[in-house]
């Protein structure tokens, strides 16, 4: 049995990017500053065609942190991530998003999941938050909460098994759903999941307003569009329950948007109306149903486009 070298690379870490100039280098920053010995993990930055100045934070960054950095044309997060599995050199390869903090023993809980172990899905923790600074005083609430099999927020696996269930599938070329597609094909693998509560990673969003809704609509939209790709993949009663995909969340959808006062122009003369006062309980629930709305309004869109194809 070959002996490995104690300074060779064991640990990949890849992060898909789009338009992220703004935070990206405070990703690099975190991952730069582990407890895990520094020359035993790579991280694995592939730029999806950002159109900012992601290109210029990134090829300046200096650190002693194995750093690769690539761009590519804009082909969506699936091809992204498959790009960066095949420069890894790493055994175990964690994927974390572009918006994704991490404090100093992250590798270190993930790799430790690992050890002794195989055929092994290891999930970390997911905590939103609005912060940059003083991470560590960030509670998990119980919206953070994922019962995805696979989700690539901050997910870990031994590359050999995302190699022999076929790595990400690029059909998805729009956001959404195409880690949990491939979580689907794991578990037919016989691939169990543990979540190590050590593999801390902290989502940094924006507080969300009413101004926000145009691109989070769209967003959704496209989840949606991509929700049908997913389901016609796999036609399952699970996969069904998970991407809302059947008449009563259909009719659900039509009695929440009575009157069509959830339209596009409705949407935005209230968001006119709303933008100066302060209901934030308001906000939030308008948020909620508007995102939501849209979302169906892209499955509806998809399953439509399809019958006429």
């Amino acid at each position: 049995m070959e002996q490995k070298n104690k300074d060779s690379i064991n640990v990949s870490i890849i992060i898909p990017t789009y338009n992220r100039a703004k935070i990206v280098g405070n990703i690099i920053a975190s991952l730069a500053k582990q407890t895990y010995p520094a020359q035993r993990y790579e991280v694995i930055l592939v730029d999806d065609g950002s159109t900012d100045s992601t290109d210029k934070i990134l090829t300046s960054i200096s650190s002693p942190l194995h750093f690769r950095y690539f761009k590519k044309k804009r082909a969506g997060p699936a091809s992204a991530r498959n790009y960066g599995v095949k420069k890894a050199q790493g055994e175990i390869i964690i994927f974390i998003d572009s918006d994704i903090l991490v404090e100093q023993d992250f590798v270190q809980a993930h790799v430790s999941s690992h050890e002794n172990q195989d055929k092994l899905v290891v999930k970390g923790v997911v905590i939103n938050t609005e912060r940059m600074d003083n991470l560590a005083r960030e509670k998990m609430k119980l919206t953070d909460v994922s019962a995805a099999f696979f989700a690539t927020g901050n997910v870990s696996i031994r590359k050999k098994y995302l190699l022999k269930a076929g790595l990400f599938d690029e059909d998805f070329k729009e956001y959404g759903w195409e880690d949990l597609e491939l979580g689907v094909r794991l578990k037919k693998e016989g691939l169990r999941v543990v979540t190590n509560k050590n593999a801390v990673g902290y989502h940094y969003r924006k507080k969300v307003t009413l101004a926000h809704l145009p691109p989070l609509c769209h967003k959704e939209k496209m989840r949606g569009r991509t929700a049908v790709i997913f389901y016609r993949k796999h036609p399952t009663l699970e996969v069904k329950l998970m991407t809302h995909i059947s008449l009563f969340f259909f009719a659900l959808d039509r009695m929440f948007n009575f009157f069509g006062w959830m339209s596009e122009k409705k949407r935005n003369n209230l968001v006119l109306q709303l933008k100066e006062r302060n209901f934030p309980l308001l906000k939030n629930a308008l948020i909620k149903m508007f995102t939501s709305h849209c979302y169906m309004e892209g499955l509806r869109e998809a399953i439509k486009e399809e019958k006429f194809n």
